[in-house]
């Protein structure tokens, strides 16, 4: 069996967020091994710079790391607007990815709730890569105590 070369992993130092922007730290789950999302709470952004683990073999970020960033983003943005102390389940999740980001690029989802209620939620975002449109999506949420969770 032959051993597995393992990139290093980025830190915060070398991803250099913008001023506002921390770092998501999650207790458990998926989300959780996806490193390098970052949050800004007083605008309600979640941001990442696209590191080489990021990448699809194309070299831009990959369709699944961007997809883990719009829910996350969705989530937590309903999370606020509801005033929900539990997690929201998503329902469903449509993403247009419109322009590849690079490494290096820092990237922004923006999210509109559009409905917050007691049982679904709507919203639509843009992740942006400064004035540059890298994906839009839409979703819906339902609360966990509605679902059965």
């Amino acid at each position: 069996m032959s051993a597995v070369e393992l990139t290093p992993v980025s830190t915060v130092a070398e991803d250099n967020p913008p001023p506002g922007f921390e770092p998501m730290v999650r207790a458990s789950g998926f989300v959780r091994q996806c490193t390098g999302m970052y949050r800004d709470t007083e605008r309600g952004i979640l941001g990442a710079r696209i590191r080489q683990q990021h990448l699809n073999p194309l070299n831009i970020a990959h369709g699944g790391f961007l997809a883990t960033l719009i829910d996350t983003a969705f989530g937590w943005a309903v999370i606020q607007a509801t005033g929900s102390e539990r997690p929201m389940a998503t329902v469903s999740l449509t993403i247009d990815y419109l322009s590849p980001a690079r490494p290096g690029d820092w990237i922004e989802a923006h999210v509109e709730v559009h409905k917050a209620g007691r049982t679904l939620s709507h919203a639509s975002l843009s992740v942006m890569e400064g004035d540059r449109l890298i994906a839009r999506g839409k979703a819906i949420f339902i609360s966990s105590s509605s679902s059965g969770l």
